[in-house]
């Protein structure tokens, strides 16, 4: 005989149901204070996506082979910005400059293009990815974790001024990150399913296509999105290497990770004209030596163009510039956890390389990462003792990738270079500082608040 079970509350809310709310809430918050900021003076950089925006109407007008997309302006700057600025400002009815704009801009870099409306509308998608970078962080975290370490993460990400002041920028950072971030959650998902005994293929190999998909939006918006790749090429690593039960899951997802390359591949070359735009002899002669070049000496191209623009970055600002790995650990450490933590100032100083008034969080930051790596790290192993998926190594494996790419690849003392440490060192703070209050409450006899999601 079946026992009778008492019939659910009318009031009672399911834990995804109650997951999906409070990250949803954690999203609105991040909305409201980045979008508070939407008004701030302009920054330089911001005025080149816009006057790039007339890509946007190339790319939605179906105008693939325009000779524009082959010309300096395509492949110095990247798409998804530009797309984004110009489908605000169509949305808004605001006027979208021409490409007359864009070699202004090169000119005269301080060139100012429309009004102050203008500005604001074209931030709106910015302040937009911000808030889902957060609730993407925080829904990691929640996976990897818990719903309360979850929360914790994507608040210390939105209250960090580096990530708060790109957050409202009308530049790459912002859809860089949130994209990044959205990747790795739909292969996190993947990745725990993977480690179960009867693991299911199709899903695996359909999140880890989305995973690919979207980061591919990620290297659009910067490349700072192949740390997404290079972080799920590790994961299958660590699948392939330590016992996953039974099933096969590890080789799903070492398939899947197959799958998440080819749809990167795929996305980035079909939304970004530049890799395959063939244009007649209307081509400007500044064009000529790209457009003989196949995709992927394309793309190679476009990485040695950044390279470029780096070397020629720390020929202009020798201050700033980073010529040893030494330097560039000394910055990370200093800078990366102090200035560009969450404990950092509002407005940093990028002419002073070391500076106690900028860089004391590091003292308290800093430690408090490294506790959540080595929680991280321990914490992966009893999982696997317990036939759970070790979802803290991931983490862990996010932040160390992070870490030693940032460190090895710096070339300027400037903040955007250190962002990509900043939401996996969150989550990993996050789970040091819940674990400590959890301690503490123990030791007092309190019970705690938010349950395990």
């Amino acid at each position: 005989m079946t026992a009778l079970r008492p019939a659910p509350s009318a009031r009672s809310t399911s834990p995804a149901k109650f997951r999906a709310a409070a990250l949803a809430a954690l999203g609105l918050v991040a909305l409201a204070a980045f979008g508070w900021r939407i008004g701030d003076p302009a920054f330089v950089d911001e005025y080149a996506y816009i006057s790039q925006s007339y890509y946007s109407d190339l790319f939605f007008e179906g105008d693939w082979n325009s000779p524009a997309w082959i010309d300096f302006p395509a492949y110095d700057l990247v798409p998804l910005p530009k797309y984004l600025i110009g489908a605000a400002l169509w949305t808004a009815a605001e006027p979208r400059p021409g490409p007359a704009a864009a070699r202004t801009w090169y000119a005269n870099t301080h060139a100012v293009f429309g009004t102050p409306r203008t500005l604001r509308v074209a931030r709106v998608p910015f302040v937009l990815t911000g808030a889902l970078g957060c609730a993407a962080v925080a829904a990691i975290a929640a996976t990897a974790f818990d719903l309360r370490v979850g929360i914790v993460a994507g608040l210390l990400l939105a209250l960090n001024p580096l990530y708060a002041l790109h957050a409202h920028r009308a530049m790459s950072e912002a859809p860089c990150e949130a994209f990044l971030a959205a990747a790795l959650l739909a292969a996190l998902a993947a990745w725990k399913r993977s480690f179960k005994d009867r693991a299911s293929g199709l899903r695996i190999l359909a999140l880890l296509t989305a995973a690919g998909g979207l980061a591919a939006l990620a290297v659009l918006a910067k490349f700072n999105g192949l740390l997404a790749l290079m972080t799920i090429a590790v994961w299958a690593g660590i699948a392939w290497v330590v016992p996953c039960g039974p099933g096969w899951g590890w080789l799903w997802f070492a398939l899947g990770t197959v799958l998440t390359m080819l749809a990167a591949a795929v996305g980035f070359t079909a939304l970004n004209p530049y890799m395959t735009a063939g244009p007649d002899a209307r081509a400007t002669a500044d064009a000529a030596h790209v457009e003989s070049m196949g995709a992927w000496g394309r793309f190679r191209f476009l990485i040695d163009h950044r390279r470029e623009m780096s070397s020629g970055q720390q020929r202009a600002f020798p201050h700033n510039a980073l010529k040893t790995v030494v330097e560039r650990a000394r910055v990370v450490a200093v800078q990366g956890f102090g200035r560009f933590g969450p404990l950092g100032p509002a407005k940093s100083d990028s002419t002073i390389r070391y500076d106690w008034e900028q860089d004391r969080g590091a003292v308290v930051w800093l430690p408090l990462c490294l506790a959540g790596l080595g929680y991280a790290l321990g914490y992966g192993r009893a999982q696997l003792r317990r036939r759970e998926p070790p979802t803290a190594w991931a983490i862990a494996a996010w932040a160390l990738v992070s870490l030693l790419v940032v460190t090895l690849y710096l070339p300027m003392a400037w903040d955007r270079y250190l962002l990509p440490i900043q939401a996996p060192f969150a989550v990993l703070a996050g789970r040091a500082m819940v674990s400590a209050w959890g301690a503490f409450a123990r030791l007092l006899g309190w019970k705690p608040g938010l349950r395990p999601s």
